[in-house]
């Protein structure tokens, strides 16, 4: 089959044009449209500037290097984490392989613990709170396009709205939370779910979409299942002793 001529393709499969190349051509210029200020913003916007191609460029090596290390090099890989997060993430754990569009968009709180296989589409801003779980391949998708405007999509705008996971978040395998979602501290969410709207602190919640199916209830703490005398924060005394190394 032959390839689309060029005037057809869509706009956001053709390499962005340098800024001369818009004057050269007479017509309108994206560069007002295509920051990442206003991306982050969460206003429209074309992905087609240097600014934007240089910030997804250095995320994509970065994460390259550390899904290529998986666990052969920790000391690295903590620098690479460093690099692509945002400053203000602390310590975490994320298994390889993982993709972070831009990383700067990304904070990630302190203790957090990320299995394998993640994806976050950070065109907005993520937060993920402090000693948050989460399971194997989950995404969180900031990411949006028109839905009614067929021709505004093919032409390449996008959008985002931020997602912001509490502290002591519980996220199952395969979980997909979508741009504009707050989903509160001490909340469970099933495995498969998809969470396309706010869920509240202590929330257990399931499904697609996912919905409430009940709240936590401190009269049925699983610590009653440990023997007597087993402490339930039974790592506190190993991780202040890493700390201290």
């Amino acid at each position: 089959m032959e390839s689309a001529p060029p005037e057809r393709r869509k706009a956001w499969a053709l390499p962005p044009p340098k800024r001369a190349q818009w004057e050269d051509m007479n017509t309108f210029d994206p560069t007002p449209y295509a920051s990442f200020d206003r991306m982050s913003s969460g206003k429209w916007y074309l992905a087609v500037s240097d600014e934007l191609g240089d910030l997804a460029g250095r995320a994509a090596l970065l994460y390259h290097e550390y899904n290529q290390l998986g666990p052969t090099n920790p000391q690295r890989s903590g620098e690479i984490l460093r690099e692509l997060l945002n400053p203000a993430s602390g310590q975490c754990t994320i298994k390889a392989p993982a993709i972070i569009e831009y990383g700067i968009n990304t904070t990630i709180g302190e203790g957090v613990f990320i299995n394998f296989g993640l994806t976050i589409l950070d065109i907005a801003p993520v937060h993920i709170g402090a000693r948050s779980l989460l399971g194997p391949n989950c995404q969180i998708l900031t990411a949006g396009h028109p839905v009614d405007d067929v021709e505004m999509r093919s032409g390449g705008w996008e959008n985002g709205a931020p997602v912001h996971i509490g502290e002591d978040v519980w996220l199952g395998g395969g979980v997909t939370v979508v741009g504009g979602v707050s989903i509160g501290d001490w909340a469970v969410i099933g495995a498969g779910a998809v969470v396309t709207r706010d869920i509240p602190a202590d929330a257990i919640a399931v499904g697609s979409p996912a919905r409430v199916i009940r709240m936590r209830d401190e009269t049925r703490l699983e610590r009653a299942d440990l023997p007597d005398g087993v402490p339930v924060d039974a790592l506190a005394e190993l991780r202040e002793h890493m700390d201290d190394h």
